[in-house]
Order: C-alpha cells, then structure tokens, then sequence
C-alpha cells in the first residue's frame, strides 16, 4: 500500500485542506471505506488534514474530522461523514467523455476525478451541484485552493 495520498488540497493559504485518495475499487460500502480509512492513519500524510475524501466509482467518503494527534493508529473504523454516489458528482465530466462508471479504467477515473477538483478549486457551480456535499466544507476549503499529487513523485 502506498504511503502518500493521490491527491494533497491545500486551501487559498496555502494549509493542508485535504488529503484525497482514489481507489478504482466497485462495490464498497462505509464500512468498507472506514477500515481502509483506519489503515491509513497510520501514515502520518493521512493523519492531520481537517478533510479526507476517498474515491470510488461507486460512492464517494468524506470525513470532516481530523484525526487526534494522540490517538493509536489501530483506532475503531470510523464511518464517513458523508457518503455519495458517484453518479451524482461524476456524471457530466463522463458524458463528455463518453465513458461510465460501470467501464472506467483505473486511470481514467483518476482523470475524471482530477477535473472535479480542478473544477472544485475554480469553483465552477456544477461541481457541487446536486451532490449532497453542499455544506460539506470541501468546496470552501478547494476555493482558490491547490491540488499536489504527491504519488507522482
């Protein structure tokens, strides 16, 4: 298992927002989402960003919390704090691509995803739109933000 996020957010200021990772990975389920979250904590990249957000074709999982700084890297899973279907978030970015989500090659979906964040940053409405993530604090913490991939290097 990699060590570094796929993605980094940082907001306008240049703080850690968010670390982000995709996993071409169907069928999942909270649970599913909340032990490969559990382990992750214990790697310090995924421990102390305000946001975590995993990717699946199926649903996206976002936690709000950032995890204590004391606590033992073999914590109880904790379920998401948000849970959404994919669909709803990655619709538009593959009719243009003339893909779905049912077909996508792993690298590809990180593409889709990757134009999402951009979007998310640029804040263009339809990012959001219609997602159940309104609120979330994602899209406040991307505005004006910027992505690194840290697995690229």
């Amino acid at each position: 298992m990699a060590t570094q996020p796929d993605f980094v957010l940082y907001d306008r200021y240049g703080r850690l927002a968010a670390v982000i990772e995709i996993k071409a990975k169907r069928g999942t389920s909270s649970r599913w989402a909340a032990e490969f979250r559990r382990n992750l904590l214990a790697y310090e990249t995924f421990r102390y960003a305000p946001l975590f957000l995993l990717v699946t074709p199926d649903r996206l999982y976002l936690w709000k919390s950032e995890v204590p700084k004391d606590s033992e890297a073999d914590l109880a899973p904790v379920f998401p704090d948000y849970a959404i279907d994919a669909k709803l978030v990655f619709e538009r970015y593959l009719q243009g691509a003339g893909v779905r989500l049912e077909e996508i090659s792993g690298p590809a979906f990180e593409l889709i995803v990757m134009s999402w964040l951009e979007d998310l940053i640029h804040q263009w409405p339809e990012a959001l739109r219609h997602t159940q993530l309104e609120g979330s604090g994602l899209d406040e913490a991307a505005k004006n933000g910027r992505i690194t991939y840290p697995a690229a290097a």
